[in-house]
C-alpha cells in the first residue's frame, strides 16, 4: 500500500506569507473549525506545520506556532516503510517535484500499519503450518548459507534431528555425513539459480532436492529455499497405481463382458456362441468389407446386420434393407437398380431411383440373397466387382457408394452345386462370413432373451407380467424351430393372452408341453420306441448300431423334433425346409437315431 493510497486533502491550509501577517484571524478560524495542526505551504510546496499553542503557551505566542521541521514523504513511499512522527497529529505528501497533494493523519496510519502488520504475522503463521505440514520436506537457509528452518518432513526422511539441522551451515552437513552427496541448496546459492539434484541421508533413502535461491528486487541473494521429494514413496505409489491401473483395464474388460451379456437391440450375447459373433460383428464394423451372415430363419440375421451398421462409420448414411426372397424377379430388378422414364409398361415417367443409390454414402441389407435368380446375381456382381450399376432401360452406368451385407438360410454351397448360385459371385460375398447359430444350440441365451421379450412386451402393452422360473427351464429344454422369431411371438402371446400376472406351466401351448412330457418319462433309451408316442405308421423308431453313443435331453429333442415333423410334412426336403437344413443333413440326422421310413411319400 502506498501513501497515494490513503492521502487525504486537509479542511484548511495557509500560505507562509499570509500566516505572517494575519496570524490572529488564521488562529481564531483554527478554533473555531477545532483543529490543532493546519498545514503551511509556500508557494505550493511543503513548509512546516501551523500549531495553536496551549493555554500554557507564552502571552507573544498565545496565537500558535509555526514548526518547519515536520516530516513529508512522497505520494509513492510504501505506507510500511513510514516512520511514525513523535509529537505531530499529521505528516506532509508530496510529488516527486516536491509539490504538496495532502496529509496523511498520524492516527489513520498506526492503525493501517497495525493491520499490515497484524496479517503479516497471520501469513507468517500460515506459512509456518504449511511448511510444518508438508509431505515433502522442506529446507531454508540465510543468504550465507546458514539453516534457518526445516520442517518434520525432513527429519523424517533424512534421520536427522531439527537441532542439528538449525545453525548448521551447509557444507558442514556435508562434512559431517549428514549429507552424502554434495549440497544442492549450496549450489543453487553460489550460482544464483535453481538446481535439481539427488541427495543421500544417513537412512539411506535417496530425494530429489530442488532449490531455489531467494532474491530481492536489487539482485541481492537473502536466502535459499528447498523443497525435498521423497522418490522411494514415488517408487511405491508408482507401483500402487500401476497396479490399479490394471485393475482398472481388468475391470474395463470385465465390463465389456458384461454389456456385451445384456442386449443391443435384440442381440442377447450370453453364451460363449454369442459372444464370438458379437466380438466379430464388433471389429469388421469399422471397416468396409462385405459381410456375408449365415443362418437359421428367425436367429436376428437383420438385427446383426443393424447392429454392423451403427457401428460402422457409415452409421450417418441411410440403411437399406430388402428380402430378395419377397419380390418376384423383375419387380426385385427395378427396387435394386431404379429404371428409366419407359421403361417398361406402368413405369413412372420420371423413372425411379434404385435401393442401390438410395443407399448412397450408407448399407444396404440384402436378406435372403440365396433366394435371387442367377440373372440378377450376376447384377450384383458387377456393384461388387465396379461399384456401379445400370438403371433398368437405361445405358449409362451409374457409379454407386454403399457397404453390402448379405445374409440367407441357405446352404449356398449346397446351391452352387445344384446351379442356383453363382460361385463367383458367393466368393466377393464371402469376405466376412458371420455365421449365427440356432437358437437350440445356445442355451444359455434362452433365459435373457426371455427376459428381454417380457420387458419389452410388458412396456408395449402397459402390462406387469412375471414368468416363473420353471417355466424358463421348460423353455430352455425346447429346440425352438423357429429361432428367436419363434420366441419372441410365444412371449408375446403369453403377455396378451394370459390373464394371471405370473406366467406357469400350465400356460404353456401344446407343442412345448407335449416335448416337455416327452422329456420326463423315467427310463427310456432313445433307441427304442417311446410308450405312448403317436408315430406315424409309415415310421419307426430301430435299433442304433453305435452301442457307445451317448444320449442327453438335447439328443432326445432332437430325435423327437424330426419324428414329429416327418409325422407332419411327409418329406422329407419339407421336413428340412420347415426346420431350416438341408435334406441331406435330416437323412445323416434319421440315421443317426436309427429313424427309418416304411413307405416313400
Amino acid at each position: 500500500m502506498l501513501l497515494s493510497d490513503i492521502v487525504q486533502k486537509p479542511a484548511f491550509t495557509i500560505e507562509l506569507n499570509t500566516l505572517q501577517h494575519q496570524a490572529h484571524q488564521i488562529t481564531a478560524k483554527m478554533r473555531s473549525l477545532s483543529l490543532q495542526e493546519i498545514p503551511v505551504l509556500n508557494e505550493g510546496y511543503w513548509a512546516g506545520v501551523f500549531r495553536i499553542c496551549s493555554q500554557s503557551c507564552s502571552s507573544e505566542a498565545e496565537n500558535g506556532v509555526w514548526i518547519q521541521h515536520v516530516p513529508f514523504f512522497c505520494e509513492d513511499t510504501q505506507v510500511k516503510e513510514v516512520k511514525l512522527p513523535v509529537g505531530y497529529n499529521l505528516v506532509g505528501v508530496v510529488d516527486k517535484k516536491n509539490r504538496f497533494v495532502g496529509v496523511v493523519y498520524v492516527a489513520d496510519l498506526q492503525e493501517i500499519i497495525h493491520n499490515i502488520y497484524k496479517e503479516a504475522l497471520e501469513r507468517s503463521r500460515q506459512l509456518d503450518s504449511i511448511i510444518e505440514h508438508a509431505y515433502d520436506g522442506i529446507l531454508i537457509t540465510d543468504a550465507l548459507g546458514y539453516v534457518t528452518m526445516v520442517n518434520p518432513a525432513l527429519c523424517r526422511f533424512s534421520g536427522v534431528p531439527k537441532k542439528t539441522f538449525v545453525g548448521s551451515h551447509l557444507t558442514e552437513l556435508v562434512s559431517k555425513g549428514f549429507f552424502k552427496e554434495n549440497s544442492t541448496t549450496w549450489k543453487a546459492l553460489q550460482e544464483k539459480r535453481e538446481v535439481i539434484g539427488l541427495q543421500r541421508y544417513p537412512t539411506g533413502q535417496e530425494h530429489i532436492v530442488s532449490a531455489v535461491p531467494i532474491i530481492d528486487e536489487s539482485g541481492k541473494i537473502k536466502g535459499a529455499v528447498s523443497t525435498i521429494r521423497d522418490t522411494t514413496e514415488l517408487a511405491r505409489l508408482r507401483e500402487e497405481l500401476n497396479i490399479v491401473q490394471n485393475r482398472s483395464q481388468q475391470y474395463q474388460i470385465e465390463l465389456s463382458k458384461l454389456r456385451k451379456q445384456v442386449q443391443s437391440e435384440e442381440i442377447i450375447a450370453v453364451s460363449p456362441q454369442m459372444l464370438n459373433v458379437f466380438d466379430l460383428a464388433e471389429r469388421v464394423a469399422g471397416f468396409d468389407s462385405t459381410v456375408l451372415i449365415l443362418g437359421e430363419s428367425g436367429v436376428g440375421k437383420e438385427v446383426l446386420a443393424s447392429f454392423i451398421y451403427k457401428n460402422s462409420a457409415r452409421s450417418h448414411g441411410p440403411f437399406v434393407k430388402i428380402n430378395c426372397g419377397a419380390l418376384p424377379e423383375e419387380l426385385l430388378e427395378s427396387e435394386l437398380f431404379g429404371y428409366e422414364s419407359g421403361a417398361f409398361t406402368g413405369a413412372k415417367k420420371s423413372g425411379k431411383v434404385g435401393l442401390f443409390e438410395a443407399a448412397e454414402g450408407g448399407v444396404i441389407f440384402l436378406d435372403e440373397i440365396g433366394e435371387m435368380s442367377p440373372s440378377l446375381q450376376v447384377k450384383v456382381l458387377r456393384v461388387l466387382q465396379e461399384q456401379e450399376i445400370t438403371r433398368v432401360g437405361g445405358v449409362e452406368p451409374v457409379q454407386v457408394n454403399c457397404r453390402i451385407i448379405a445374409a440367407t438360410h441357405r446352404n449356398l454351397q449346397e446351391r452352387i452345386q445344384q446351379g442356383l448360385f453363382r460361385e463367383d459371385l458367393f466368393y466377393r460375398l464371402y469376405v466376412v462370413p458371420i455365421h449365427i447359430p440356432p437358437l437350440r444350440e445356445r442355451h444359455e441365451d434362452i433365459p435373457a432373451m426371455i427376459q428381454y421379450f417380457l420387458n419389452r412386451y410388458n412396456q408395449k402393452y402397459g402390462t406387469k407380467k412375471i414368468i416363473h422360473s420353471h417355466v424358463i427351464q421348460i423353455l430352455q429344454q425346447y429346440p425352438w424351430p423357429g429361432n428367436v422369431r419363434q420366441l419372441s411371438n410365444l412371449i408375446e402371446r403369453l403377455v396378451v393372452t394370459i390373464p394371471d400376472s405370473t406366467i406357469q406351466q400350465h400356460h404353456l401351448p401344446g407343442d412345448v408341453m407335449s416335448l416337455q412330457d416327452s422329456l420326463t418319462k423315467p427310463d427310456h433309451h432313445p433307441s427304442l420306441p417311446m410308450e405312448k408316442a403317436e408315430y406315424a405308421k409309415d415310421i419307426s423308431v430301430l435299433q442304433t448300431t453305435d452301442e457307445n453313443m451317448s444320449y442327453n435331453a438335447f439328443n432326445e429333442m432332437e430325435r423327437d423334433l424330426i419324428i414329429q415333423s416327418l409325422s407332419r410334412y411327409g418329406s422329407i426336403r419339407k421336413v428340412g425346409q420347415a426346420l431350416g437344413v438341408s435334406h441331406t443333413t435330416v437323412i445323416k440326422k434319421m440315421r443317426k437315431y436309427g429313424i427309418e421310413r416304411k413307405r416313400e411319400v
